[in-house]
């Protein structure tokens, strides 16, 4: 009967391996994050940077590289103080046992007016913010936000712009414009791209089809074994079942000679 046992059992591996959830450790990325969470910044501002991966408690167990060149912190925090245009690049980083995070690209400008946006490329149906930052964080006013070169928000004082449920129809090269002691002024554009989520969408509709089928398949495997095994355990009883008849049937017994 153990036999049967094993179409439950290559089920439960399966969906373990396969699943989406399934996934070896070996895959989980590090993950970097910027507080503020702007990648554009003034020269002469500060901003951190963040690794997080799988909370070791080893001490100075990060890897850092700015510009694909290591850094000597090993510490899973980075303080970038006073910024200079030296400090703009390519940021990763890697915690102990996981693979390097995604590429972080901080730019930092001379501007009186910089528009930032909390990502650059956005997934289809999530969030973003965008801010109209002034130099020095002067007070701006008369803010209005543009998107390709038209106005899409006027407010008096300064408030950040948010556009949620982002699709691709919010692709498209941003900006904004405001006042600082009266005179006008005007940000340089920042491209923001909403991708499509195709793979995460064929991947969940593929298993959504996968799976069934998987379960049909070693559901038959599981049925073909539990009758092939109740096959052998009848054919088992029946083989033995004769061998106890044959050695019940009484033994011939010699014919006695006739007399002389």
């Amino acid at each position: 009967m153990s036999t049967s046992m094993g179409g439950p059992v290559l089920l439960w591996t399966a969906l373990l391996l396969f699943s989406p959830g399934g996934m070896p450790a070996a895959t989980w990325k590090s993950t970097l994050s910027l507080n503020p969470p702007w990648n554009r910044i003034f020269q002469g501002e500060n901003v951190t940077l963040r690794c997080k991966g799988n909370n070791s408690l080893e001490v100075n167990s990060t890897k850092w590289t700015h510009n694909n060149t290591m850094l000597a912190v090993t510490a899973p925090r980075l303080d970038i103080v006073h910024a200079t245009f030296q400090d703009s690049g390519v940021y990763r980083c890697q915690s102990k046992n996981l693979i390097p995070s995604q590429p972080v690209n901080l730019e930092v400008f001379s501007d009186w007016l910089l528009l930032q946006s909390s990502s650059e490329v956005v997934q289809e149906g999530e969030s973003f913010l965008i801010r109209c930052h002034g130099w020095k964080n002067r007070n701006v006013s008369k803010v209005i936000y543009y998107k390709d070169g038209i106005a899409l928000k006027y407010w008096y004082d300064n408030y950040n712009y948010s556009i949620t449920n982002a699709t691709t129809k919010d692709n498209g090269n941003y900006y904004c414009t405001g006042k600082i002691w009266q005179i006008n002024f005007s940000s340089e554009s920042l491209k923001i791209t909403v991708k499509k989520d195709s793979f995460h969408q064929s991947s969940y509709y593929s298993w959504q089809l996968l799976i069934p089928v998987l379960v049909a398949i070693l559901f038959a495997v599981d049925t073909a074994l539990f009758i092939s095994t109740q096959q052998q355990f009848a054919f088992i009883l029946i083989k033995s079942a004769r061998k106890g008849n044959k050695r019940m049937d009484p033994q011939p017994q010699p014919k006695p000679r006739p007399p002389k």
